[in-house]
């Protein structure tokens, strides 16, 4: 196992952003409104090759609201499963008595803990916090995390707290799924039953998770990273700024993962949300499963399984290639057939194929539907595979006016009859052949 840093301390002292300075870009949702982050956020960093998984945490609060409760639940939590304890602290406010009670709490804990004293801009401004002192802790680091100030130190600071690297699977090797949805489907339930523990705070009351939240699970004996995201809306207009940082970071954590699953209600059937999020998913060009959610809620699932597929065909035509699975994150109904399809799309994802197999299926496509048009015939001259991840496929013909939309899709289906290319787009591009002139025969 890695060596865990929670980073804890009251609402708005800026723990999102030691958090994004940790991780070296932009990942936990940043604002001025308290309680913004809710959940645990896990991240794999390496510095001066000492691994380690830092967790952002929700800001403790002595307010009682429908939240506060499972906030403070998930930050013990991640305090009773750190190894080191960052906990940070205004330097421009100074002691608050939040700051006190969370510091004896930790102190009881007996955990290895840095003091943080953020937003301390220039080294003349160190004095204003050394009444932290008081708060009954050795490691006192005066730091800026938004402009970065003093972050190597901290770094260094936390590496000679790990006393020998207890190295895993670089975490690039892991399989990354992204969960997408409109809000209150069930994104957060899949992460806590997947997990075995409630990493994802749960509520009817939709938008409970703001921020992008990956997770370390261990599924069926595999280690893979399932990343939580907040609700898309359908509206291309977001209500405030809290709803379009959830988006962006939605957004982000999208280009980062290797499968998306796209969340549906059963009781809601696929509508223009779903529409809308499956075409940002091909968009970013992602292999994607359907996942339909709260089956166990649906008395007549045959009917009602065709009524599901027939939807997803009908209203996301240019996504027929994905797969619907019917599952249940209450009772764990099929989760195990999400990460098992996780990996058999991702192989097709990254599949390439050979210049002997691309001959074959070209002549096919060819003998079976020849392209003419007034008196033309499509003919292609040169083609290749030039990426994967997902597959790309460059043809070089020689009359680009001949190749019609229609064309374009007859020849991936036959790509997809041949090869498969389950749960992932392919891109197929074409382009004017132009023969290179001999030197010698140019005046």
């Amino acid at each position: 196992m890695l060596t865990k840093v929670a980073i804890v301390g009251r609402p708005n002292v800026g723990k999102s952003t030691l958090f994004n300075r940790f991780i070296g870009r932009k990942k936990a949702i940043i604002h001025e409104m308290p309680g913004t982050t809710r959940d645990r956020n896990d991240y794999e960093v390496n510095w001066k090759d000492k691994k380690f998984i830092v967790t952002d945490t929700a800001g403790w609060s002595s307010d009682v609201s429908v939240f506060s409760e499972e906030m403070a639940k998930q930050l013990d939590i991640a305090v009773d499963q750190a190894d080191i304890i960052v906990l940070v602290v205004d330097g421009k406010t100074g002691i608050h008595p939040l700051d006190v009670q969370i510091a004896q709490q930790i102190r009881q804990s007996r955990k290895k803990t840095i003091l943080v004293v953020n937003k301390i801009d220039t080294q003349a401004e160190e004095a204003k916090g050394y009444e932290f002192y008081k708060l009954g802790f050795d490691d006192v680091l005066f730091i800026s995390a938004n402009h970065g100030r003093c972050m190597n130190e901290l770094l260094d600071k936390v590496w000679s707290n790990i006393k020998y690297d207890r190295r895993t699977k670089n975490t690039e090797e892991l399989l990354k799924i992204i969960l997408v949805g409109k809000p209150n489907v069930g994104k957060s339930s899949f992460v806590n039953a997947a997990a075995k523990e409630e990493r994802s705070i749960v509520h009817d009351v939709p938008g409970t998770t703001r921020d992008s939240l990956s997770v370390h699970v261990n599924f069926n004996d595999k280690e893979y990273i399932l990343t939580d995201t907040a609700g898309l809306h359908r509206g291309s207009k977001t209500k405030d700024d809290m709803e379009y940082l959830s988006t962006l970071s939605t957004s982000y954590a999208i280009e980062d993962a290797d499968v998306a699953v796209l969340v549906a209600d059963a009781s809601q059937g696929i509508g223009e949300t779903e529409v809308k999020i499956a075409r940002l998913l091909i968009e970013k060009r992602k292999p994607i499963i359907v996942a339909v959610n709260k089956w166990d809620l649906v008395e007549d699932k045959e009917e009602a399984a065709k009524y599901f597929t027939e939807q997803l065909r009908e209203r996301i035509k240019f996504m027929s290639w994905a797969d619907i699975i019917f599952i249940s994150a209450k009772t764990g109904q099929r989760l195990e057939r999400i990460f098992a399809e996780a990996e058999i799309i991702y192989k097709q994802y990254t599949r390439e194929i050979s210049q002997e197999e691309l001959n074959e299926v070209v002549r096919e496509a060819v003998a079976r539907k020849p392209m003419v048009r007034k008196g033309k015939v499509l003919k292609f001259k040169e083609y290749a595979q030039v990426a994967s991840k997902p597959p790309v496929f460059i043809f070089s013909v020689n009359d680009l006016e001949l190749v019609h939309f229609s064309y374009e899709r007859f020849m991936e289906n036959c790509f997809r009859d041949k090869f498969g290319f389950k749960g992932t787009p392919i891109v197929l591009k074409f382009r004017q052949f132009f023969r290179i002139k001999n030197k010698s025969n140019i005046n």
